[in-house]
């Protein structure tokens, strides 16, 4: 069994349930439960784990990228990247963090310095009161 993390209780606020365990077998056939993902979603998880693994390739980093996409981050406020980057806000902030190079698992209040953060949850082009 490949043995990608656990994540634990998700520190965010608005999440009150406990975390999916993401210790899966990607070959075995325990599913780990149903999760509905929008098209983009998926294509924002791709490109998370494409900048994910080219950085630990990059830099010589000897961290497993699917165990980095399946743990219980502080950048993500206790989510797993893979569930995070689900939302362009996240998404961002992960490839901010591989494409500057930042301490993988950086604290959230530290990147957030760095952007304005209210930005990333908003569509481009779109125009907010």
């Amino acid at each position: 069994m490949l043995n990608v993390g656990t994540i634990g209780e998700a520190r965010d606020a608005r999440a009150s349930r406990r975390a999916p365990n993401w210790t899966l077998d990607p070959l075995g056939s325990k599913t780990g439960g149903r999760l509905t993902v929008d098209r983009v979603a998926i294509l924002r998880i791709a490109c998370v784990a494409a900048e994910t693994g080219a950085r630990m390739q990059r830099e010589g980093l000897s961290v497993d990228p699917l165990g980095w996409m399946t743990a219980s981050l502080a950048i993500f406020r206790g989510q797993p990247p893979i569930e995070a980057c689900m939302d362009r806000g996240g998404c961002c902030k992960a490839i901010l963090l591989h494409g500057l190079g930042l301490a993988l698992d950086i604290d959230c209040d530290e990147l957030e310095a760095l952007i304005d953060i209210d930005d990333l949850g908003k569509e481009p082009g779109v125009v907010y009161d």
